[in-house]
């Protein structure tokens, strides 16, 4: 497949490099910008002191020792968890990083790759309300942080677009919900993140023709992957960054 289409852009590493490194960990960021990704896909949520850990679960147990929900946690209960040895005992070191984290990361190194926060959280009013506090706090006047912002929660959104209003927002969802595109102009949004192998030629068009960016996870094949580049579609997101930047 030509990859002249699939360009460094394009390629954005789901959780990091996660599909050989344990996810959300320095080491799977590392390993995306070694490769040439254009840009990681990571997870935050707020705990219960206000800090934001990149975290995909809603509980330990998959990734990290325990099973309490990660949300009732506070910084020093997630700070020392290993978070990497469920992938390999050569990554047991890992640790838990906070946005901040990542973002001091991103300004390390040149040309490091731009990131896709995801925004996970609960649908009562008073975890949304503690999850735009804690975001606004940390990309508030950011400089030249390049980021997006998503979530499947529409609450959220439309918060965080309030108050920090120059980022660009994107709809999560799985396959296009028949409002999505109207919720997206409605709220100001740039764009949709969508399930690639749910996205047909109408969808496609439908996101495409309302001048909103299409993004799709988590494609690990290139022959999937150039059919959604030949769609439109502006970013592949992939736990293998790697396959389509062999030759960066």
């Amino acid at each position: 497949m030509p990859k002249a289409t699939l360009s460094r852009e394009r390629i954005c590493a789901h959780r990091g490099a996660s599909g050989v490194y344990p996810e959300n960990t320095r080491v799977a960021f590392d390993g995306a910008a070694s490769v040439g990704a254009g840009w990681i896909e990571t997870d935050i949520q707020c705990l219960a002191d206000g800090e934001l850990v990149i975290f995909h679960d809603a509980h330990l147990g998959r990734t990290a020792p325990g099973s309490a929900k990660v949300a009732s946690l506070s910084w020093p209960d997630m700070a020392g968890l290993d978070i990497g040895g469920w992938k390999d005992v050569a990554f047991a070191l890992e640790r838990p990083l906070r946005c901040e984290d990542l973002i001091v990361w991103q300004g390390e190194g040149r040309g490091r790759p731009g990131i896709v926060w995801e925004v996970k959280c609960d649908d009562d009013p008073a975890a949304v309300n503690a999850a735009v506090m804690a975001v606004t706090q940390r990309l508030a006047d950011i400089g030249d942080h390049r980021c997006i912002v998503s979530s499947f929660s529409r609450d959220v959104l439309v918060a965080l677009k309030s108050q920090l209003p120059a980022i660009p927002m994107a709809l999560i969802a799985e396959a296009l919900p028949e409002d999505g595109v109207a919720f997206c102009q409605k709220h100001g949004l740039d764009g949709m993140h969508l399930d690639g192998h749910q996205v047909t030629h109408d969808a496609a068009r439908a996101v495409l023709d309302a001048n909103l960016a299409l993004r799709c996870y988590t494609i690990n094949d290139l022959v999937e992957a150039q059919r959604l580049v030949d769609l439109g579609v502006s970013m592949i997101m992939t736990d293998f960054p790697e396959r389509f930047l062999d030759d960066h």
